[in-house]
């Protein structure tokens, strides 16, 4: 029963309602109807103007990434031409370095060589001298032999 009573309350309400709005309240309703009508025109209207802002800002976003994505290529590219670059001078630079080794090895060797023929001279011009000094010597026994032949000459 007690369903009931709420359905006849409801139905009593608004008969209350009629009696006292009447007109007034179809009037207001159809003004909330409208302004509802309209609200939801102009949200609908927005709802296509954000759709529509979304989506250049999605195509600018797009852009500037595609355009960012250039600039790196090009940025990378211009740093693999740049290492090439600084490879090649390197290894033109070892060649260099190892060319003018090779030139210091040469004229090391070279000089070691000169050296060591000086070397050698001197060598055989010392053994000369020391032959010659020891054929030129006079032993003990001749030195003596020679004095004492002095000293006969001398008595004669």
């Amino acid at each position: 029963m007690a369903h009931t009573t709420q359905g006849s309350e409801g139905e009593n309400l608004s008969r209350i309602r009629d009696i006292l709005f009447g007109e007034d309240l179809q009037s207001i309703e159809q003004k909330l109807d409208t302004a509802k009508d309209e609200n939801s025109a102009t949200v609908d209207e927005l709802k296509i103007e954000i759709e529509k802002r979304l989506k250049e800002i999605e195509l600018l976003q797009e852009k500037r990434f595609k355009e960012a994505d250039s600039t790196q290529e090009k940025n990378s590219e211009n740093q693999k031409g740049s290492l090439n670059e600084v490879k090649q001078e390197i290894a033109s630079l070892k060649e260099s370095i190892s060319n003018s080794l090779e030139q210091f090895d040469t004229k090391i060797s070279n000089l070691e060589n000169t050296i060591n023929q000086t070397i050698n001279q001197f060598k055989e011009e010392y053994k000369l001298k020391i032959e010659k000094l020891d054929s030129n010597k006079l032993d003990k026994a001749t030195l003596s032999d020679m004095l004492v032949e002095l000293a006969e000459n001398l008595k004669k």
